[in-house]
């Protein structure tokens, strides 16, 4: 196999893992807790620029980037700093974006909360280096001899996806472990009917801001490991409509079911996204573009008008019966 071809099939493997976190994240905040986060993509952006500012050293204003803040800290500090970014940033946008009761007012300023980010990101341009964004952010135990300049090899490459695999499924224990407690029952039934476990004393906006929580910090999570692979980040890195591209995986793999909104990912950022690509050359600039995002669409509406509960359900969950509630045995008479 040439280098060439592995290394296409390194960057897809990548980016396979990377999304998959991703819509583990949008599934557990929409499908299980019924928030419709349209700041998906803000969240994810925002653990990509804290990883590499967490790893570009301090910005001493000699090259032609600046940003704020700064340090070269070690793996796995990086990701965890992302991490915890996105949870902070979720406490904060959920804080006064949860206050509405009906979802999609929620989700609407959640929208405008994605829109006004990428605007001051690009015309603040002392916090991310404005429009041109972040580059030459190093990767995770690599050190080159010619500095962040100089390209890891294959041998690495190889690495780095088993590094993101390997916390794929540390991630998806913890969303298995928290949508199969007794919280993610909680959660089910706050998505399905929040009139009810609200009257029962459940403090409705505290539980969805927990999971938003969280959700952000997976987010933010993807991110960090997506910046230390591809070395860059700028604000056409999260645009608007890569929230929809997520939210049409979870949609098309099955809400609610961690394994079909996996297998989403592979079909609609994967398969479906790549396969655009090899379309001839057609049209002016950007309009093999818009018709990729316009097909988005019409799959989100044919999913959701012919088979809305995906390619693979979420499953139904049954409880065996307590002994102390069954049914007593028939008398045997002798």
């Amino acid at each position: 196999m040439s280098i060439a071809y592995q290394t296409y099939v390194i960057t897809l493997l990548v980016y396979f893992g990377v999304n998959a976190i991703a819509v583990w994240a949008l599934n557990l905040q929409y499908a299980y807790a019924g928030i419709l986060n349209f700041a998906f993509i803000m969240f994810q952006a925002a653990g990509a620029y804290s990883a590499a500012v967490l790893t570009l050293g301090p910005s001493t204003g000699a090259t032609f980037q600046s940003y704020f803040f700064g340090a070269s800290l070690p793996f796995p500090l990086p990701w965890l700093g992302a991490a915890a970014v996105g949870a902070v940033l979720a406490l904060l946008i959920g804080a006064f974006a949860m206050r509405p009761a009906r979802r999609d007012f929620q989700a609407m300023v959640m929208l405008v909360v994605s829109i006004i980010a990428a605007t001051l990101v690009v015309s603040e341009g002392s916090w991310f280096n404005g429009q041109r964004g972040l580059a030459f952010v190093p990767h995770p135990f690599f050190h080159a001899a010619a500095g962040n300049f100089a390209s890891p090899g294959i041998g690495y490459q190889w690495f780095y996806v088993g590094l993101t695999f390997a916390t794929c499924v540390v991630v998806y224990v913890l969303v298995h472990l928290i949508t199969s407690s007794p919280w993610g029952r909680r959660l089910r039934a706050l998505r399905d009917n929040p009139e009810a476990i609200e009257s029962l004393g459940v403090n409705i906006r505290r539980e969805s801001l927990k999971v938003f929580m969280i959700g952000g910090a997976i987010a933010s999570l993807s991110g960090a490991i997506l910046v230390q692979y591809i070395g860059s980040w700028s604000p056409g890195s999260w645009a608007t409509p890569e929230t929809f591209l997520y939210l049409a995986a979870v949609i098309v793999g099955g809400a609610g079911n961690n394994f079909g909104v996996t297998i989403g990912a592979a079909l609609v950022l994967g398969v479906f996204m790549e396969v655009v690509l090899y379309l001839p050359n057609f049209g002016a600039t950007g309009v093999a573009e818009a018709i990729q995002f316009m097909l988005i669409g019409v799959l989100i509406l044919a999913f959701l008008y012919w088979r809305p509960q995906g390619l693979i359900p979420e499953r139904r969950r049954r409880f065996a019966r307590r002994a102390a509630d069954a049914p007593p045995a028939p008398l045997v008479e002798s």
